[in-house]
């Protein structure tokens, strides 16, 4: 039997992780049988619901196909499309089955601070459309997200809307405004007198923050936004595939141009 950990994930999702990885390592060819429903329980020691949401979420993103009385096949991966979504803070919780909830609080316009300005392409001090989302998980706070828009999305949001768990999606759905590629930076920091009092924790108190601008399809950066997560409740799982080089050698990447741009100016700085 294969052993789950323990912790906030569920099963279902740590038991889709597994399959996924084999079948992005080939071990089932396309059009392969993959083990029943039945083999899936007694492998990993669950019962059947919970290896269903496992396969559900595989037939979602396009990597098998279930066929009534049949079994589930592995598709090929030249055929198979993945949904791809770029999901936000508290729909992540919800996917995971915590119970999340958001408290959203200092709507306004305000002049972009140069940070700001210079992450959403505008000009320092332009007009920018911002606000702030306190997630709560079982009545206890579990992070602080700061998100920018557009000045032109304040007349297309409602101030009741602005809690909805998917930001991408509102932005979509009632500014049309489509993200296409999102860049994230994740660091520690140290919690100042104002996120300590926000988060419930100690001045100096390490969180880790998560930087991400989100771009349309023509590179224009639609959203940008900082969360600051309590350390003691957060962690990131983070899966990665071991590629072969050269002996002897090392590459440091990161994808985009901009990510490369920004890389190579903190590298001079800091030399």
């Amino acid at each position: 039997m294969a052993l789950l950990g323990r912790g906030p994930m569920p099963y279902y999702h740590q038991i889709c992780a597994i399959l996924r990885d084999k079948l992005a390592n080939g071990e089932f060819a396309a059009g392969e049988r993959i083990p029943s429903e039945e083999q899936l329980q007694t492998m990993f020691g669950v019962s059947r619901a919970t290896v269903r949401q496992a396969l559900n979420l595989l037939e979602r993103d396009g990597l098998i196909e279930r066929r009534a009385g049949k079994g589930s096949f592995a598709i090929s991966n030249k055929d198979a499309v993945a949904e791809v979504k770029m999901t936000c803070l508290l729909e992540d919780l919800i996917a995971l089955g915590i119970p999340g909830r958001s408290v959203v609080s200092d709507i306004g316009v305000v002049a972009a601070a140069r940070p700001i300005a210079e992450a959403m392409q505008i000009r320092h001090g332009e007009d920018i459309f911002t606000f702030q989302r306190l997630v709560f998980v079982d009545s206890v706070p579990f992070a602080s997200h700061r998100i920018f828009l557009p000045r032109s999305a304040r007349d297309s949001l409602k101030n009741n809307e602005l809690s909805k768990p998917h930001v991408l999606r509102l932005l979509a759905e009632k500014c049309g405004l489509h993200a296409e590629t999102a860049e994230h930076s994740i660091e520690a920091v140290l919690a100042d007198a104002n996120y300590a009092r926000i988060l419930g924790v100690d001045p100096g108190t390490a969180l880790l923050s998560v930087t991400r601008t989100s771009y349309d399809k023509t590179g224009r950066p639609i959203e940008h936004g900082y969360t600051h997560y309590r350390s003691d409740r957060t962690r990131f799982h983070i899966t990665q595939r071991q590629r072969s080089s050269p002996p002897n050698s090392w590459t440091l990447t990161s994808r985009g141009p901009r990510g490369a741009r920004g890389l190579r100016e903190r590298l001079r700085r800091e030399v």
